[in-house]
């Protein structure tokens, strides 16, 4: 079994050092990889993703630690532009699997990354991702959705890991988790395409203790090895 993801660029201290910049991927889902016997393939640009699109049963699209440029999604571009575009690489990477009808799985910017692909926008929320790892938030869940399947309750806590989150609703996805207190887009989900995505972090929530949401990922296995 075969997954791509996509790394992410990143700056270490100290900032002012030639070895600051990274581009990384997550130790959470390499971790998770190990675990449920699957073979991780990253993504790192855009020349062989054709390749890799055959080669993976299915897609995690990982979350970022930068804002994807308003110009994908009928804002001003930003200025400067960006010098490592991560949203250009993310739609063609999501633009091969979809039209593969392969399974797909967002979280956190990867949700908002599907929501835009697919023709929504985000905007800024009143969240700091930067805060300790153990903050939460209350969500309700619809019954017949995969994050119910998860869960087993419409009631569950998920933790809280960003800034942004999805405004405009692209027309295919189905919301099927919302934040209790602010009704924000918690999940979304397009049975039809095998496309599901969160916008909090199940890989952190299980390193961090919960051995439920597990589960997320070995749900989306056995869908990636029937497709």
């Amino acid at each position: 079994m075969k997954i791509a993801t996509l790394v992410r660029e990143m700056h270490v201290e100290p900032l002012d050092s030639i070895f600051s910049p990274r581009m990384y991927l997550s130790m959470d889902l390499y971790t998770m990889a190990k675990e449920l016997d699957f073979e991780l393939v990253a993504i790192i640009s855009g020349q062989d993703c054709e390749e890799i699109c055959k080669l993976c049963d299915g897609l995690i699209v990982p979350g970022s630690a930068k804002d994807i440029d308003p110009k994908y999604y009928g804002g001003e571009a930003m200025d400067p532009p960006q010098q490592i575009d991560e949203y250009a690489l993310d739609a063609k990477v999501i633009d091969l699997f979809v039209k593969q009808g392969k399974p797909i799985f967002g979280i956190c910017g990867g949700h908002q990354d599907l929501n835009i692909y697919f023709g929504g926008s985000i905007s800024k929320i009143d969240y700091d991702p930067h805060q300790d790892e153990n903050k939460y938030h209350e969500v309700i869940a619809e019954k017949d959705s995969f994050v119910y399947d998860v869960f087993g309750s419409t009631d569950i806590l998920v933790n809280s890991h960003h800034g942004w989150a999805i405004d405009r609703l692209a027309p295919n996805l189905r919301v099927v988790a919302r934040s209790k207190k602010d009704n924000v887009i918690d999940a979304v989900e397009d049975r039809e395409r095998k496309i599901f995505a969160t916008q909090w972090h199940p890989e952190l929530s299980y390193r961090m203790g919960d051995p439920i949401e597990k589960k997320f990922f070995e749900n989306f296995i056995r869908l990636c090895a029937n497709k």
